[in-house]
């Protein structure tokens, strides 16, 4: 069974979410984000458990101010989702009771989910092998970049 999709705004987030649970939506099963490049967009799928009815809303956010109703006064669940989304798209959610990081320390770095976000680890480690497997050891190869690191990134001088 596929599940309805509905795209709400902003503003209707959290009343969407509250019509749908007193419908018999009662079950959230994932709340996440999607970085979208200048927009973020925030899904979040219940299930009506008697009939396995499904609905995923999503809405979007812009990226400079990401911020979003929380959703934990109506679905408990979503404490954890909105703790994860928040530490890894740099979300916030307005009112939500704990808004403490999971699994990163807290610090003023990019969110590392976020398109824009330069990971230290791809530009540290030099990029391994060919392209092409075919030619790999026939001559010297000019040094690439990972994908997702911005070619200003590292300075070719200081390797």
């Amino acid at each position: 069974m596929s599940a309805e999709s509905r795209t709400v705004a902003r503003e209707a987030w959290e009343e969407t979410l509250g019509d749908l649970k007193a419908q018999g939506f009662a079950y959230l099963d994932l709340l996440t984000a999607i970085d979208r490049g200048d927009q973020i967009e925030v899904v979040a799928h219940v299930v009506e458990p008697v009939s396995a009815g499904q609905i995923r809303v999503s809405t979007r956010v812009p990226a400079v101010d990401p911020r979003l109703a929380t959703a934990t006064q109506l679905f408990p669940a979503a404490a954890w989702h909105e703790r994860e989304a928040a530490e890894m798209f740099g979300l916030v959610f307005d009112g939500h009771p704990d808004p403490r990081p999971l699994l990163r320390r807290a610090s003023p770095g990019r969110p590392p989910l976020r398109t824009a976000t330069v990971l230290a680890a791809r530009v540290a480690v030099p990029w391994p092998g060919a392209a092409d497997p075919e030619s790999a050891g026939k001559g010297a190869r000019r040094r690439q970049l990972p994908p997702g690191v911005p070619v200003d990134w590292l300075d070719e001088t200081s390797t």
